[in-house]
C-alpha cells in the first residue's frame, strides 16, 4: 500500500440483508479501485442481544426484506431461515474479527462466505461447525480461529467496533466511510453501486 491511497471502511454485519444485496458491486468496486483505494470494514452488529429464537412475524419480516433487497439489487436469496434460529451476529462477528487476528488481513472472503452461507443456503451461521466450515473454505485453518475466537481481546474488539460504527454518521447498514485527516467519516449510507463508489470518490 502506498500512503497516497485513499482508505475506505465498509460498515457492515454478516448478518445485514442488504450489506449481503452490496456484496457483489462492493467487490466489484474493491477490484476496480484497487490501485487507488484501500479497504478495510468495520463490524456493525445486529441484535447482538437477542437470545430468543425468531418467531412467524420475524421470519415474515426477513423474508420482505429479502425480497425488496433482491428486487432492488439482483442478489441472490435462498428465502429459508434454520430452525430455532437467534439473529445475532456477535458470534459471527467474534469469528471474522478473529480471522483478522490470525491471517493480518481484512477477511473480505471470509465474510462474504458466511453471508453465502446464511442468505442463500439458509445456514445457521452463528453455530461453531458452520464457522468452522466456511472459515476452511476460505483457507482459514478452523480450529485455530476458534482459538482465537476464545480471546478476551477479540471480544473487546467487536465490541469496540458495535460502539464506535456510528460514530462517524453511519447510522444504516451498509454505509462507507472515508479516512479524512486521520479520522473516518460518512462517506455513503445504505445501499451503494460500485459505480456509484467510484464516482464520490475524491480526486
Amino acid at each position: 500500500m502506498t500512503d497516497d491511497k485513499i482508505k475506505l471502511v465498509l460498515v457492515t454485519d454478516p448478518l445485514c440483508s442488504w450489506c449481503w444485496g452490496m456484496a457483489d458491486e462492493f467487490e466489484r468496486a474493491r477490484e476496480a479501485l484497487k490501485e487507488r483505494v484501500q479497504f478495510d470494514l468495520i463490524l456493525g452488529g445486529i441484535n447482538t442481544h437477542g437470545t430468543q429464537p425468531i418467531g412467524d412475524y420475524g421470519r415474515r419480516f426477513l423474508m420482505r426484506l429479502w425480497r425488496e433487497v433482491q428486487a432492488t439489487t439482483g442478489q441472490t436469496f435462498g428465502f429459508r431461515l434454520p430452525d430455532e434460529y437467534v439473529h445475532n451476529s456477535s458470534r459471527t462477528c467474534l469469528a471474522l474479527e478473529s480471522a483478522r487476528a490470525l491471517t493480518g488481513e481484512v477477511p473480505f472472503l471470509f465474510l462474504h462466505e458466511l453471508q453465502r452461507n446464511f442468505f442463500v443456503e439458509g445456514v445457521d451461521v452463528t453455530q461453531e461447525t458452520v464457522i468452522m466450515k466456511a472459515a476452511e473454505t476460505v483457507g482459514i485453518d478452523p480450529q485455530r480461529l476458534v482459538d482465537t475466537m476464545g480471546e478476551a481481546r477479540q471480544l473487546e474488539a467487536i465490541k469496540f467496533q458495535f460502539s464506535a460504527a456510528s460514530s462517524f454518521g453511519t447510522h444504516a447498514l451498509p454505509s462507507l466511510a472515508i479516512e479524512d485527516v486521520g479520522r473516518l467519516r460518512l462517506f455513503s449510507g445504505g445501499y451503494t453501486d460500485a459505480a456509484m463508489i467510484e464516482a464520490l470518490l475524491p480526486g
